[in-house]
C-alpha cells in the first residue's frame, strides 16, 4: 500500500529542511483535478531527465554547443534554477526514486521508501487521473532511473559471485517489466534492453502493445500502446576516452517525438518521462568526446519538446539533471595550450577558446544540477530548490489530488 502523498511529503521536508530553505515549499495537491486550482493546469508534462549533468556538465556543454553567448534549447525554456539533494546521493535508483516520489530512500530502491513500502509516484498519479503514461530511454527501458518512476523494487542484498549477481540483476530486470506491462500500464515504453524481453514481448503484444524493433517499424506504426526495443542492452557503448560509442540505432528526439504522437491521443493528457542515460555511463568513464555527443542528443530532444509545445501550449516541459556524475569541472584556454592530465581540448562553438576537463570521480556526486521549465505550472521551478520538491510540483502543476 502507498504510503499518503501529504505525510510522505511532509517527511522528506523535514529530512531535507536546509535544502528546502533555499525555496518556497508548495502543499502538495492530489489525484483528482481540482476545479480552479490553477489559473493555467498542464495538460501535458514532458519530464527530461539528463542523468549524470551538474552544473559543469551544463556549462561545458554549453560553451561546445552553443558558444559563449548562445543558449542550449532547455535554457530558452523560461524559468531556470538550481537542485540540491537532500541526502548524499548514493544511486541511480535512490536518486530517481527521490525526484519521482518525493521521498529520499535507500541505494538500490526502486520506487520504495526506506522500508521497502511502495510508494505512489508522479507518473502513477497521471495515471489515476486518466492521462497516458511513456517512458523513453537511451539505456535500458528496465534501467534504474526510468523504473524509478513506473515500478517498485525493493533493494536487496549484492551477491558475492559475479554470475548470480548478474542472474539476480536480470530477474529484477524482468520483474520490472512485468510491472509496466500488467500493473503500471505503461502505454509508450522506449529504448533499449531487448535481450531481457525475450519471454515478454509476446505477453506485451496480448495486452494489446505494438512491439517495434527499429526506425522504420517505429516511423510506420500509429499504435497507441507502443513497446519498442532498439537493442539488446543500452543504446549507446561506454567507455574511456577513445573508446565507447554513442549511436543510438534510433535517436532520442526521433523516440521522443514518436511517444509524443502516440501519447497525445489521451483526452486527459499525457504523462512523459524521457531519459538521456548516456551522459551518466560516459561521465563515469571520464569520457568528454561522449559526453558531449550524449549532450547533442539531449539539447535536439529538448527542442523537440518545444516545437510540440509550440502547438500544444498546455504542455509543460521540466529538464532536469537526476544527479552529478564525475566530479567535473573545466577550464579554458587559448589555442595551442595544453593540460597535462586534463580531457581535451575541445572546441567552443563560435569561439577560438579550447575548453579542458579535469573528472574527479568515477560516480555519482552530491553537487546541485540544474533544472529548466517551461510551460504551465514552470515558475514553480525557478531558482533554488530540493530534489524532494520535484514531485510535488509536478503534481501542482497538473492540479492532482489524491
Amino acid at each position: 500500500m502507498a504510503a499518503p502523498v501529504r505525510s510522505r511529503v511532509a517527511r522528506a521536508l523535514a529530512a531535507g529542511a536546509l535544502a528546502c530553505a533555499l525555496a518556497a515549499c508548495s502543499v502538495v495537491p492530489a489525484d483528482a483535478p481540482e476545479e480552479a486550482a490553477r489559473e493555467e493546469v498542464a495538460r501535458n508534462v514532458i519530464l527530461i531527465l539528463a542523468s549524470g549533468m551538474g552544473r559543469a556538465q551544463h556549462d561545458f556543454l554549453q560553451l561546445a554547443i552553443a558558444g559563449p553567448t548562445g543558449l542550449l534549447a532547455m535554457d530558452r525554456l523560461g524559468s531556470t534554477g538550481s537542485v540540491t539533494p537532500v541526502d548524499p546521493v548514493s544511486d541511480d535508483a535512490a536518486g530517481a526514486t527521490t525526484l519521482s516520489t518525493g521521498m529520499p530512500t535507500r541505494p538500490g530502491a526502486i520506487g520504495v521508501d526506506a522500508d521497502g513500502e511502495s510508494l505512489t509516484t508522479v507518473l502513477e498519479h497521471a495515471r489515476n487521473a486518466g492521462k497516458a503514461i511513456g517512458i523513453v530511454t537511451t539505456g535500458e527501458v528496465t534501467d534504474p532511473t526510468p523504473a524509478a518512476f513506473a515500478a517498485h523494487v525493493a533493494p536487496r542484498p549484492p551477491l558475492p559471485d559475479p554470475d548470480e549477481q548478474d542472474e539476480e540483476d536480470g530477474a529484477v530486470a524482468r520483474a520490472i517489466a512485468r510491472q509496466y506491462l500488467e500493473e503500471t500500464r505503461v502505454d509508450v515504453i522506449l529504448g533499449g534492453g531487448a535481450g531481457l524481453w525475450t519471454d515478454l514481448a509476446g505477453k506485451a503484444r496480448s495486452l494489446g502493445y505494438t512491439t517495434v524493433s527499429d526506425a522504420v517499424g517505429l516511423r510506420a506504426t500509429s499504435a497507441e500502446r507502443l513497446l519498442g526495443l532498439f537493442a539488446d542492452g543500452p543504446m549507446f557503448d561506454p567507455g574511456r576516452p577513445g573508446d565507447g560509442l554513442y549511436l543510438p540505432a534510433v535517436p532520442l528526439p526521433d523516440m521522443t517525438r514518436a511517444a509524443l504522437a502516440a501519447l497525445d491521443r489521451r483526452e486527459a493528457g499525457f504523462f512523459l518521462v524521457v531519459d538521456e542515460a548516456g551522459m551518466d555511463a560516459m561521465a563515469r568513464e571520464g569520457n568528454g568526446a561522449l559526453v558531449l555527443e550524449a549532450g547533442r542528443a539531449l539539447d535536439a530532444t529538448v527542442q523537440a519538446a518545444r516545437d510540440f509545445q509550440a502547438v500544444n501550449p498546455g504542455t509543460l516541459i521540466v529538464v532536469a539533471g537526476d544527479h552529478e556524475t564525475g566530479g567535473l569541472s573545466f577550464t579554458t584556454t587559448d589555442p595551442g595550450t595544453t593540460r597535462s592530465g586534463s580531457d581535451g581540448p575541445y572546441p567552443a562553438a563560435d569561439s577560438d577558446q579550447q575548453l579542458w576537463l579535469r573528472w574527479t570521480r568515477n560516480r555519482p556526486t552530491n553537487s546541485p544540477v540544474p533544472i529548466a521549465a517551461g510551460g504551465p505550472g514552470a515558475e514553480a521551478f525557478h531558482g533554488g530548490m530540493a530534489n524532494t520538491q520535484i514531485f510535488p510540483e509536478l503534481l501542482e502543476a497538473m492540479s492532482l489530488r489524491a
